[in-house]
């Protein structure tokens, strides 16, 4: 099935191309770990507000429920008392060159600190960058909410890709994106694009559920999801062997409906093939009120 005739805008945020040669006091994965360490230790410890202000770059991007400035936001967020978060990292990665990286885990919200049950939970995706001062700073942050689990309830994640590859002939992550989307509109729906672009060992995180660990397992979860339109805007990041890209998403379910929100992929670089690591769906609640239709009773027959 085509994608429909329309124009669509990709907005290409950051492309690095620089060498992999650059030598470093810390491995570029240790120093994003440590980065996130901080992060995790003042959102539990002083409040999720201030951690975030503190590690967000100016351009970084959160989702409430829509992608917007992230600064900004939490700067505008006035808080009574401060919302603590706890997080616990379940996987990082960096791109071979050491000026991107991701991690994701766990998340929990307590309204007053610490207390024995959090009043809400999920998994969280965060993408960081190196910048010019040499430091890890966050540039796009994801969440999404489900009760609590156990960890022995998540299935582990087996890294079965190749080495890395330093993507010296520099392919694109753009192709392998814009066919997944593609795919994703066709009669064999969204499981088929995954099946077609995920990595053996992919992980899922869907609104409700806790993630799901494996391309058997995500193809199984989304063979009756199709994709209801080509979005009109995307983000796009590219560096070396690592690459993102986030869009506004619907896709229609026989079961449940059409459901609306924010998707992101993250791809990795292997043997010339791009290939989705981690994927999230983070659904957005249609709060719209009902609307009381009048009805003229002249019009109306009687029986």
């Amino acid at each position: 099935m085509r994608a429909p005739a329309k124009s669509f805008q990709i907005c290409l945020f950051f492309s690095f191309s620089l060498s992999a040669g650059s030598s470093f006091a810390q491995r570029p994965i240790d120093e994003l770990i440590a980065a996130e360490r901080v992060f995790i230790r003042q959102a539990a410890e002083r409040g999720q507000k201030l951690a975030f202000l503190e590690h967000l770059a100016e351009s970084g991007i959160v989702f409430k429920p829509d992608a917007i400035n992230g600064k900004q936001f939490w700067n505008l967020t006035t808080e009574t008392s401060p919302s603590f978060q706890l997080r616990k990292n379940a996987f990082a990665d960096v791109s071979s060159n050491g000026f991107v990286g991701y991690t994701t885990g766990s998340w929990e919200l307590f309204r007053k600190q610490r207390t024995e049950t959090p009043d809400a939970s999920g998994q969280y995706v965060t993408i960081w960058e190196k910048r010019p001062d040499g430091r890890f700073w966050i540039t796009l942050d994801l969440t999404i909410k489900h009760e609590s689990f156990s960890d022995g309830d998540v299935k582990k994640a087996k890294n079965t890709l190749p080495i890395q590859d330093n993507n010296k002939k520099r392919y694109s992550a753009a192709d392998a994106a814009m066919n997944f989307l593609r795919s994703g509109m066709g009669n064999k729906a969204l499981g088929d694009a995954y099946a077609r672009f995920s990595a053996p060992g992919v992980r899922l995180l869907r609104e409700g559920l806790p993630p799901i660990i494996g391309k058997n397992a995500v193809v199984d979860q989304t063979r009756d999801y199709t994709s209801m339109r080509f979005p009109i805007r995307l983000g796009l990041l590219e560096s070396s062997d690592m690459a993102y890209f986030w869009n506004p998403c619907e896709y229609i379910n026989s079961d449940e409906g059409r459901e609306k929100g924010n998707c992101l992929h993250i791809w990795k670089l292997r043997k010339k093939n791009w290939y989705i690591v981690l994927g999230v769906f983070a659904r957005v609640e249609n709060n719209t009120p009902p609307v009381l239709k009048l009805v003229d009773p002249r019009k109306i027959r009687s029986n």
